[in-house]
């Protein structure tokens, strides 16, 4: 690591995106005492367990967050240009609780604690600035902390050269420029093989993104590109081979190290394609992030894709609550007519059924209505009775439902990335579903413990999701959202009892059937829900006030396992989502 000779002009950039414009005298001051570092792609800043006693400001470049711990490394996120790393030195003198390795080649400021005194004597403004800063950092929760820098330089691998990807290419061009973002596209026919730093140099100072496109035929430009970018997106014909490339050989895409990039798997559909089938072909010797398919002129495709690759996404995320879920339905009608668009969707129990059912209907109304339909008129909890040895229920109406609605279809068959939630009872831990059968997955979501059977997948017994987690929100946070929507959907109401004592089971049968019960003792099905939903409810609690819509809707009037009452729970369901909406202050609806 040396002093560099950065421009003023990277320096400024950077540090006010930390702390606002800044007066000319102020930024020559702070460069006057401070040191700016280079550090080249797998140096480290500094490693966990070290002293801390200086605060860092990124310049240019990225960097990485490892933490060891009994399990391995542990990478905890990302960190690019204008933002803080050991900030919390400046005050603790504490030892770094993780190690920052740089990805690329980089830069930082560096901020000794001399300096810090010395800078607060000329501006006692900064002090404030930083104070605040650290202040916001501690208060954060488990779910704001995590980093997680948007990608600046995007490398674009695509698998077939002869297949023409102008369509898709051009399409998001446009989207992310109706997002704010320029756009500068890189190949190799652009550039000199002679001057490729020089390139990478000159990126740094473009405020937007850059794309560098790579092929098979120029791979030592390729591997320029891989070294130099955050974000791999790795795109190929849906009906192709799908069997490793060359070029995603020769440019080591999937060795696993501290030092990978993300990696997007790009699905290219044609028009009007149907849902596709046998996507898990594709994930065959690939680790990657995350994949996405994409329909050629299809607008709401685009606009997802866009918006992910820019961690601007929308994720919506629906609670437990039974047949309360078909609530579910008429938020989702309200939020889109209000102008929504959802790029992941998860859920737990009942909100796991509505929204995989929404999301493989493509958000076709019509049909998600004929879907509630079928359900509600099913009564898929009624005359379902069998020998309780491990549950009330056979759930081979739900099971048949299911198998109807969804039939062979995969998760990552889906058009819109769609997740839920599901209580792994052999290691008591929590499953996250998000390839396999549809059905299977979400059956093993909505497993009651006690009403319906366990699902085994894969050897494992699987119960409901809201034992552990009734409303996702965390899972949704780990993906490359900005705005989360939250839907609860509230608990089965109980009275208090009068009875000083439970009476026995003849005495309540005789009471129900003389009808001379004055304080109605809550059923069976009832207790089993609310009582296992309990420890959710806190973590709920605790995460809702960190998302950005969140709508918690009144049904306590509304039984759990009552199908019959369909039609009013979706209207309840759009009428107070439009009620939210219109009284959301201005400045918080981020949908406008």
């Amino acid at each position: 690591m040396h002093q560099s000779t950065k421009t003023n002009w990277l320096s400024y950039q950077s540090l006010t995106r930390l702390f606002g414009q800044i007066a000319e005298e102020q930024l020559e001051k702070i460069l006057s005492i401070t040191e700016i570092i280079e550090l080249d792609a797998g140096e480290y800043l500094f490693q966990q367990g070290e002293s801390g006693h200086a605060f860092y400001i990124v310049l240019s470049g990225r960097f990485r967050a490892l933490q060891n711990n009994e399990d391995g490394i542990f990478i905890l996120g990302d960190i690019s240009a204008g933002e803080p790393i050991g900030e919390l030195s400046l005050f603790t003198k504490e030892k770094h609780s993780a190690s920052i390795i740089a990805l690329r080649k980089s830069s930082v400021l560096r901020l000794e604690n001399h300096q810090y005194e010395t800078l607060v004597q000329h501006f006692p403004s900064f002090a404030n600035t930083i104070t605040k800063f650290v202040i916001d950092r501690l208060s954060r929760n488990a779910l704001q902390k995590k980093m997680d820098a948007a990608p600046k330089n995007i490398a674009v691998v695509n698998l077939q050269p002869s297949n023409d990807v102008s369509n898709y290419t051009s399409n998001i061009k446009q989207q992310l420029q109706l997002l704010g973002f320029e756009i500068k596209i890189y190949d190799h026919q652009s550039q000199s093989e002679d001057n490729y730093q020089e390139t990478f140099d000159s990126m740094e100072k473009h405020a937007g993104l850059n794309f560098l496109v790579c092929d098979i035929d120029h791979l030592e430009w390729a591997k320029q590109c891989i070294a130099y970018c955050d974000l791999v997106i790795v795109a190929s014909d849906f009906k192709a081979e799908c069997s490793l490339y060359e070029i995603e050989k020769h440019l080591n895409l999937y060795t696993s190290n501290v030092m990978n990039k993300k990696i997007y798997l790009l699905l290219l559909h044609p028009e009007n394609a149907p849902l596709p089938t046998t996507t898990r072909r594709w994930f065959t010797g690939r680790i990657f992030d995350l994949h996405l398919h994409i329909r050629k002129n299809n607008i709401a495709d685009t606009r997802r894709v866009s918006r992910i690759i820019t961690h601007q996404a929308i994720g919506l995320v629906l609670g437990g609550g039974g047949a309360k879920g078909f609530a579910h339905i008429g938020v989702l009608n309200a939020l889109i007519e209000a102008g929504f668009e959802f790029d992941f969707v998860g859920g737990t129990s009942a909100g796991a059924i509505y929204g995989a059912c929404v999301t493989h209907a493509d958000f076709d109304m019509e049909q998600i209505m004929h879907l509630c339909k079928s359900a509600g008129n099913g009564k898929l909890t009624s005359n379902d009775y069998t020998l309780p040895f491990i549950s009330l229920m056979t759930g081979k109406k739900i099971r048949r439902f299911l198998n109807n609605t969804f039939g062979d279809a995969h998760l990552e068959d889906f058009w819109v990335n769609t997740f839920c939630i599901s209580t792994n009872f052999s290691d008591a831990s929590l499953k996250v579903h998000e390839s396999g059968l549809a059905s299977q997955q979400i059956e093993a979501s909505i497993a009651i413990p006690g009403v319906f059977p366990p699902v085994i997948i894969d050897r494992h017994l699987h119960i409901d999701g809201g034992i552990v987690d009734n409303l996702p929100i965390e899972t949704m946070n780990k993906k490359p959202v900005r705005n989360i929507i939250a839907v609860s959907l509230s608990a089965e109401a109980t009275s208090l009892i009068e009875e000083q004592e439970i009476p026995t089971a003849w005495k309540m049968f005789w009471s129900k059937f003389t009808r001379s019960q004055k304080t109605q003792l809550p059923g069976l099905s009832t207790i089993l829900v609310n009582s296992i939903t309990i420890n959710s409810r806190h973590k709920q609690e605790a995460s809702k006030s960190h998302v950005s819509l969140y709508l918690e809707l009144d049904l306590k009037e509304f039984k759990f396992l009552d199908w019959t009452k369909w039609e009013q729970l979706i209207q309840k369901g759009y009428h107070q989502t439009k009620q939210h909406l219109d009284e959301t202050p201005a400045h918080k609806q981020f949908w406008k």
